[in-house]
């Protein structure tokens, strides 16, 4: 595998990606279960006063408040009756996975498990960042000051949590694993050939 061609690599990354995104498909909640895990040691952690619980239903992340809403005001659950959920479907960002895994794999990368777990931590931080950004701006639109003035912890003010929205649903699953590739196929023959723009002389 790695004497081919960058033709050949582009041409085995997308046949890869269609064993690996219906793999990825199939398991579920399962590929991001340890970025939940995460994420969600964070929310009950830093906004105990916030969040009530978090969860994991199928593949939603589901934030539920101490807060319900009652004539359009804000008042705690006991008063209100009800929480407040927020929800937001892991697949949003875990999909940087079988992506991943199709660059990493056509590749013939050297030590070639032992890297992909160690690029796949690393999509599983940045994952874990991903549904927590998500997750607060959630929370920001629907408690809007509530969340800056019950948290117990200091915040990023409403701009800076709308621009990490953003990074981390339209850039971050995308680039990730394409740097994550770079960082494991590092010394790979097929990366040094796309570099300098030739094909790999045969052995």
């Amino acid at each position: 595998m790695s004497n081919r061609s960058p033709y050949q690599f582009m041409a085995w990354v997308l046949l890869l990606m269609l064993p690996f995104f219906g793999l990825w498909y199939a398991l579920g909640n399962l590929p991001a279960a340890p970025a939940f895990l995460l994420a969600r040691y964070a929310l009950e952690w830093g906004l105990p006063d916030i969040v009530d619980s978090v969860s994991l239903d199928q593949t939603r992340m589901l934030v539920v408040t101490a807060f319900g809403e009652h004539n359009g005001a804000l008042l705690p659950a006991e008063q209100a009756g009800h929480q407040m959920a927020f929800a937001v479907d892991t697949r949003l960002v875990s999909y940087s996975i079988p992506f991943y895994a199709a660059l990493h794999f056509a590749s013939g990368v050297p030590q070639s498990l032992e890297r992909f777990s160690r690029g796949l931590l690393i999509l599983w931080l940045l994952m874990a960042l991903g549904l927590l950004s998500i997750q607060l701006k959630n929370l920001m639109l629907g408690l809007q000051d509530t969340l800056f003035t019950q948290a117990s912890m200091p915040l990023p003010p409403p701009p800076v949590i709308a621009l990490l929205y953003q990074l981390n649903t339209l850039i971050v699953p995308t680039l990730a694993p394409v740097l994550a590739w770079l960082w494991s196929a590092r010394d790979a023959t097929i990366l040094t050939s796309l570099r300098l723009g030739r094909t790999p002389a045969p052995h």
